[in-house]
């Protein structure tokens, strides 16, 4: 996949042609909008989560929608730096994850443009993002001054600028912010109170985007729609104790017409991403404990939020572009494809993929039941590289467990659905009993694992796992007073389930 010029990103990123009148987007379109794909990868995207958004996870995802905007977990300048020698996993993606932006975290304008550099020519992301908005007290209380970064950064404004420039000049893609509205040194009970120490107001905030702009030259801001506490709050308590403010992340957009801004924080719902977008003034929405806690609820933003018609082209992979790239299909499932650094340079960069996202080769996944048994291949492919590390350690499953972690939410909403993922760590615990025993790795199956969780869904949920995930579930349809049957019955029959939830705590 050749990577495609930065005046293209979010307009066409996997280079498939698509016909115009296939796209026909039921939201008002904004000037990212156009190319071959339509409509701009950002209006949607799947917000980067630590120990969540790693490549197991975003090819799930990928499976579910061709289209929304996937981003990686934050990874620090250091780490990029230093491991992606000695731990090249630590950045790999399959191409069907495109589009895709890779997060930094760090403080060093000369490392955060080596560690973006890096990101860009060696492992082809389409974006590379500066996180501002982290409020964990393991990134913004470090004792070293010069090392504290995060929601820290929004206190120096024009080191902000300086990190962003120097990641503009690196790379050849679009470099972008990640930030919060302001930000708190303590969060108590006279918090809403006028407080000199903090920098938490819209005027703090709109003077922040001008200078990081002219300063850097960036031109798209996601912004996070709650304040960062820097102390006496933890990370999760951030995510939910300072209020929403949705109306200055619209204020922003009308005040700096010129950039782009993405709202961020608290959307639970596709409905709720659609109606934000629905002024035409934001260039995007970010959803993202939702959407891992239920991928299913990004099955129909194809079509709503990018008008991509059943009918078109989902997108195509592993296209040979030009004379530079070469294409191999392996045994193993995957196709790796190579494509020199340079024109002239005598060495490739590598890439692969496994799914193969273009319709006319195989079709989109429409039921959760589609998805666990496409990535369950998926899922064997990658463990049968990894026999040697799961002889080695039983106990840990490292890989697997993983594997695992990825397709928890699809069971969301489905009857007797917390019984799945208990299912799923007693067949790992099992699988740990056998190794000691003596067996071998390739003995193990994710596919046979996966197939009999569903089957201990019992008949119920079996149904729930093949309806279409466009469609509300039992559970959903039950909410509503629309389920079939007498009331009482249906009590009955969902009492399983009730108990079910309350004893995992879903």
């Amino acid at each position: 996949r050749a990577r495609l010029p930065a005046s293209a990103m979010g307009r066409g990123e996997d280079g498939a042609e698509l016909a115009s009148s296939s796209y026909a987007s039921t939201l008002p379109p904004t000037r990212w909008d156009g190319g071959s794909t339509g409509v701009d990868s950002h209006k949607l995207s799947v917000a980067p989560m630590l120990d969540c958004t790693d490549s197991h996870f975003r090819r799930l995802v990928r499976l579910v929608s061709r289209r929304v905007h996937l981003w990686t977990e934050m990874v620090h300048q250091d780490a990029v730096i230093h491991a992606h020698e000695t731990r090249p996993s630590l950045l790999s993606h399959g191409d069907e994850e495109h589009p895709l932006t890779v997060q930094l975290g760090g403080a060093s304008p000369e490392r955060l443009a080596r560690a973006a550099s890096i990101c860009v020519d060696e492992y082809g992301y389409d974006e590379v993002n500066l996180n501002c908005g982290c409020p964990s007290a393991k990134v913004v209380a470090k004792p070293e001054l010069d090392k504290r970064f995060g929601a820290a950064l929004m206190l120096d404004t024009d080191l902000v600028g300086e990190c962003l420039r120097r990641m503009k000049e690196a790379v050849d893609v679009p470099v972008t912010l990640k930030h919060r509205l302001g930000v708190r040194r303590s969060y108590g009970k006279q918090s809403n109170a006028p407080d000199p120490d903090a920098l938490d107001s819209y005027d703090f905030v709109s003077s922040f985007v001008d200078d990081v702009h002219a300063a850097s030259g960036v031109e798209h801001f996601v912004v996070h729609a709650r304040c960062a506490v820097l102390g006496g709050l933890s990370t999760t308590a951030n995510r939910n104790v300072p209020p929403l403010r949705y109306d200055e992340v619209h204020r922003l957009a009308e005040d700096f017409p010129k950039l782009g801004f993405s709202l961020n924080g608290g959307v639970e719902t596709v409905d709720e991403a659609v109606a934000h977008l629905k002024s035409g003034k934001l260039r995007g929405v970010m959803m993202g404990r939702a959407v891992y806690r239920n991928p299913a609820i990004l099955a129909d933003v194809d079509r709503r939020v990018y008008g991509v018609t059943d009918g078109a082209h989902r997108g195509k992979v592993a296209v040979c572009a030009h004379p530079d790239e070469k294409i191999f299909w392996r045994d193993d499932g995957f196709v790796s494809t190579a494509t020199k650094m340079t024109p002239t340079a005598p060495t490739y960069r590598r890439r692969e993929t496994f799914f193969a996202l273009d319709s006319n080769r195989q079709v989109p996944c429409v039921t959760r039941l589609d998805v666990l048994r496409r990535f369950a291949v998926y899922g064997d492919a990658v463990l049968a590289r990894k026999r040697d590390e799961l002889e080695k350690h039983p106990k840990a499953l490292g890989e697997a467990r993983a594997l695992a972690k990825a397709v928890g939410g699809v069971s969301y909403g489905v009857r007797l659905g917390a019984s799945f993922k208990r299912n799923l760590e007693s067949g790992l615990g099992r699988w740990t009993e056998r190794l000691l025993s003596g067996e071998r790795a390739e003995s193990l199956s994710f596919a046979k694992l996966v197939d009999d969780c569903v089957e201990g869904l019992g008949a119920e949920g079996a149904e729930d796992m093949e309806t279409p995930m466009r469609e509300p579930l039992f559970s959903e349809r039950r909410r509503r007073g629309e389920a079939r049957g007498d009331l009482k019955a249906v009590d009955a029959s969902c009492a399983g389930e009730t108990r079910e939830s309350t004893d995992s705590g879903s």
